[in-house]
């Protein structure tokens, strides 16, 4: 595993509009998404964690009580994940020591592990290669792994782009770690419908 300081930043600021309730509190387990991945970055070796809030702050801070993570609020999540990104990486950027590296996630990919960031940030470690970013369904996507010659195209990345073009327009750098169940997310009811083990908590 690479030495060098590394942040987490967590993407968790949607409504979830297609879900029809907020995806960042299905639990798997008895755990949400959220605290479950906020867990796992820390446990891969971030150095710090950062969690980008946006829809029901109030709600989803509730749910960081006792983890070690920095919690900033994208006043403009409605504009799109870029956004949330850009506000993400500036918070990054202003820890102690400054990160050389960031590790950027979402928080529905619910097969994520520990070990698969641990793998992800060791690859990253190899000097030639930049960028290690998961592959899944044929394409580059987080969780991905950005060294910092790579943090001005995050923070110039457009408010409804995310990741995904930084790591397609720069392929040639990337690392590629293979993570079928990257594809497994928690966008629509029917999504939810397959987990035989969830439950939603109310964010009333």
């Amino acid at each position: 595993m690479s030495e060098r300081p590394c942040v987490g930043v967590i993407l968790a600021a949607g409504a979830s509009s297609r879900l029809q309730q907020p995806k960042q509190l299905v639990e798997i387990d008895g755990e949400t998404l959220l605290r479950r991945t906020v867990r796992i970055a820390a446990e891969s070796g971030c150095h710090r964690v950062v969690v980008v809030l946006g829809f029901a702050v109030g709600r989803m801070r509730g749910e960081l009580e006792g983890l070690d993570a920095i919690a900033v609020v994208n006043e403009r999540w409605r504009a799109g994940m870029g956004s949330s990104m850009r506000c993400g990486v500036e918070a990054a950027l202003q820890i102690n020591p400054r990160p050389e590296n960031i590790l950027l996630l979402v928080c529905d990919q619910f097969r994520l592990t520990a070990d698969f960031l641990r793998g992800l940030i060791r690859v990253h470690g190899c000097p030639e290669y930049p960028i290690a970013a998961a592959r899944y369904n044929g394409r580059l996507g987080v969780p991905a792994v950005f060294s910092s010659i790579f943090f001005p195209n995050l923070l110039a990345v457009s408010e409804e782009h995310g990741a995904r073009r930084i790591l397609e327009r720069n392929a040639e750098h990337v690392a590629p770690v293979d993570f079928p169940d990257g594809e497994l997310d928690l966008d629509t009811p029917e999504d939810l419908k397959r987990l035989t083990h969830f439950k939603i908590a109310s964010i009333l």
